[in-house]
């Protein structure tokens, strides 16, 4: 055949039919070259206006593949084509066949236990992020039970940890990953704004039989459209509205973030990054095996990284079977891990009046018990690293766990923030260079604070704000904005602008739509002076290197069934903020100010917010020994200075 004179179109045209023939032929490795070179011939237009066709004829060749390597019981074999063809499929928008090839490979990994499983896990995992384009709970849902039993046939003595690595990445806020890694403000669609308009009247919260273990477990459920009242009065219907909202709030900010980057981060990679100093723990609430009788059964798996190695530990939950739990209360539908009845126990004993101890001999108990499974049983680890020179505890939770305080854990008999600096992170994107705004370009601190905020909304007046606000300003030569001056549209527009943020207010956490919870500013003609997540959504913090608020559970948000978080914390940092410091349950108001004062006249001498951060929370701790004092304020997010990120991922 003599193609000088053909145009690169028809070149590729005539390799895709030729390909298509290779079906029926039996040829399908041999077609699978020829689609490749067909795309490599042709223009880019040319692949762009085919893009689908030529994605459905690859995939169904792969496909054909996969199968034939199912009948000669070649499983890994047959698990990578069936990634390979689930990520095809994707790409001509066939997900539920990409769903039946993901099901298929996985049937393949279970022909396998130990390394081979591991490696054909590794395939199928690759293949499964293409599906995260998608926005369908439905999808959510299968992709969940996928990683679970990729985890549980992953877990043994052999597990391969780089395989691990891989599953952690795409079972543990994918979606909340993406969006972090293309920081800046959300653009609603019109839609969307319609939506937000209509859905900002205050609602009143839920009756406490709605949650079976009461009110403070609501955040420790997984975000469902299950959750829906019967709409029996116009407080059900407003909290519905925001329900519906709040999942139209994440399918935007998925479908505007989405680039597809889904390059996964291998063991090597994280080694090389971390500091000689720190311990990267992540954390997935997965199943293993019963030794006795084979059945899942609920776990903890734990995969701690260092610059010289690894550790991996499952710590398996006591006569607890696998799966979720679900609750069908006054209407809702409830899915939840077994976790979250010992984690609300254990927060609510650490917050209950310790009667002039540090905490209760009952809290004490529970920090104890609680670090073995929070941990996965690494806390037996934790001599053996700081003999070796570390001293930071980065976690990386999934679920329940990331309301957990992890630093108030008791390992021989005492906190482990005796001796290590613990801080937390929702992805291993905040391992990647800072490539945004230079804070050079940024003010130093504003720091707001509105003692009447929240006044129309029931809540009393706290002068100790403003006074809270003045003095972390001048601990570090900064700015406070206080009383009527504090709007709402004040506030967001000095965001964007400022290296450092703080903010005293009260705030409240919104149990069934998380981003609207809220901060309480000072109203204005046009507002009545609340500031949602989803404003700070809108915001470019793009440059801001810290967001400290000291309002109520302002560490707190929640998480959807594949771990992306929702919430203030996540808001700031996905418009673009490295790092947030909230609280993890209410906190008196002088208690905040010392740690914030402190906080910051550390930051205005060394730009180290972790060492920041440590030497506020000792100082807190030698003034309220108490743990519900000194133990609330929790490090999310980046917590090295931003001249020291250069040689990250």
């Amino acid at each position: 055949m003599q193609t000088e004179k053909w145009a690169p179109e028809e070149c590729a045209a005539t390799l895709v039919h030729l390909a298509a023939h290779s079906l029926k032929d039996g040829e399908q490795e041999f077609g699978r070259a020829l689609t490749i070179e067909a795309m490599q011939t042709g223009p880019a237009e040319w692949g762009n206006r085919h893009v689908e066709a030529v994605a459905y004829l690859l995939a169904s060749l792969v496909y054909d593949m996969a199968t034939r390597a199912e009948d000669t019981e070649a499983w890994e074999a047959a698990a990578e084509h069936f990634a390979i063809a689930a990520a095809q499929f994707v790409l001509c928008e066939q997900d539920d066949l990409a769903l039946n090839c993901l099901h298929s490979g996985l049937n393949c990994v279970q022909k396998y236990e130990g390394l081979a499983a591991s490696r054909a896990a590794s395939a199928l995992i690759q293949g499964s992020i293409a599906l995260r384009a998608s926005t369908d709970e439905t999808i959510g849902s299968e992709l969940h039970n996928l990683y679970q039993r990729l985890g549980y046939t992953m877990c043994g003595s052999t597990a391969d940890l780089n395989a691990m690595i891989l599953l952690h990445q795409a079972a543990k806020g994918m979606d909340f990953t993406l969006a972090i890694e293309s920081p800046g403000p959300l653009i609603p669609s019109s839609r969307l704004r319609q939506r937000l308009d209509g859905a900002e009247t205050r609602a009143s919260l839920p009756p406490d039989p709605e949650f079976p273990f009461g009110v403070e477990s609501a955040m420790l459920y997984y975000v469902g459209s299950g959750e829906a009242e019967p709409e029996s009065d116009p407080e059900a219907r407003q909290r519905n509205l925001q329900r519906v909202t709040d999942r139209w709030i994440s399918s935007n900010l998925h479908m505007t973030r989405n680039l597809l980057r889904n390059r996964l981060i291998g063991l090597d990679e994280v080694q090389a990054v971390l500091p000689e100093d720190t311990v990267l723990i992540s954390l997935f609430l997965a199943e293993m095996r019963d030794g006795t009788t084979g059945t899942p059964r609920a776990s903890t798996q734990g995969l701690a990284v260092t610059r010289e190695g690894f550790d991996h530990r499952t710590m398996a939950m006591q006569d607890v079977h696998g799966g979720l739990m679900e609750f069908t209360r006054a209407g809702h539908t409830l899915f939840a891990h077994p976790s979250v009845g010992p984690i609300t126990a254990l927060r609510q004993a650490v917050v209950t009046d310790p009667l002039h101890r540090p905490v209760s001999r009952d809290a004490q108990q529970q920090l104890s018990e609680a670090s073995h499974h929070c941990l996965a049983g690494l806390a037996a680890c934790l001599p053996r690293w700081r003999a070796q020179g570390k001293r930071h505890l980065c976690i990386w939770p999934n679920g329940p766990l990331h309301y957990v305080p992890f630093h108030l854990l008791s390992v021989a008999g005492k906190p482990v923030a005796d001796d290590w600096i613990v801080t937390q992170i929702p992805s291993l994107s905040f391992l990647r260079p800072i490539l945004h705004t230079s804070p050079s370009e940024k003010r130093g601190l504003v720091a707001f604070a509105s003692a009447d905020g929240g006044a129309r909304h029931g809540l009393d007046s706290q002068e100790a704000l403003e006074q809270q606000a003045s003095m972390v300003a001048n601990a570090m030569g900064g700015t406070a904005v206080l009383r009527n001056a504090v709007t709402p549209r004040r506030f967001l527009a000095d965001l964007a602008n400022a290296r450092y943020v703080h903010v005293a207010a009260h705030g409240a956490h919104n149990e069934w739509a998380s981003w609207y919870q809220c901060l309480f500013l000072s109203p204005a003609t046009d507002t009545d002076g609340r500031v949602f997540a989803h404003d700070i959504l809108r915001t470019d913090l793009r440059g801001v290197e810290l967001v400290t608020m000291s309002s109520c559970e302002s560490a707190l948000g929640r998480f959807d069934l594949n771990d992306n978080l929702r919430g203030l914390p996540a808001a700031f940092m996905a418009a673009g903020a490295s790092a947030v410091i909230g609280c993890l349950w209410p906190v008196h108001p002088q208690v905040a100010t010392v740690f914030f004062t402190a906080l910051y006249e550390q930051l205005s001498t060394n730009p180290d917010r972790r060492s920041a951060f440590r030497a506020a929370q000792t100082h807190t701790r030698n003034l309220y020994a108490a743990y519900r004092d000194w133990g609330a304020f929790c490090f999310i997010g980046d917590w090295r200075a931003a001249e020291s990120t250069q040689g990250a991922l």
